[in-house]
């Protein structure tokens, strides 16, 4: 570095230096005439007291209701019952078949979904024998009325 350029640097320290010590110094002064005013204009401390609460509506006791009514879906009858349901492609030229053992044959059956409420009609044809933990068998086509066959086997309620 040269000479000219290293006086520069010199001073322009110097004159930091001089700055920081300067703004510090005057900055310690104004904290502790802003504390001891704060100090000096701050309220009494008092001892905190919780106030009782407040009740909405006074201090009744509100009135439980004389009846509540709560849907319950029927119970099985003898011509109803609730049960698990699968599907299967029936071959033969039988309209909405679906096999039932305890109804008739050529009984009118309907079937709901209970998961999602939906429901549909066949005709028990007592033709195929049920799988284990299959309770009604119905055709593919009639099944994807009321579910997705991938879903099989569903809750369904079953009257005739």
């Amino acid at each position: 570095m040269r000479t000219h350029d290293r006086r520069r640097v010199t001073i322009a320290s110097a004159f930091t230096v001089v700055a920081l010590l300067a703004l510090i110094f005057f900055d310690s002064g104004a904290k502790s005439d802003k504390a001891a005013e704060s100090r000096a204009t701050a309220p009494p401390t008092t001892k905190y007291v919780p106030e009782t609460p407040t009740f909405i509506g006074g201090d009744d006791q509100p009135v439980a209701p004389g009846v509540i009514n709560v849907h319950v879906p029927p119970a099985p009858s003898a011509t109803s019952f609730r049960g698990r349901a699968s599907y299967f492609r029936y071959v033969e030229a039988v309209d909405r078949a679906c096999t039932v053992l305890t109804a008739a044959e050529g009984a009118p059956i309907k079937v709901t979904n209970i998961n999602n409420g939906q429901e549909t009609t066949c005709t028990n044809t007592l033709i195929i024998p049920l799988p284990d933990g299959v309770d009604i068998v119905i055709h593919t086509d009639v099944f994807s009325e009321i579910a997705d066959i991938t879903d099989a086997p569903i809750s369904v309620r079953v009257s005739w």
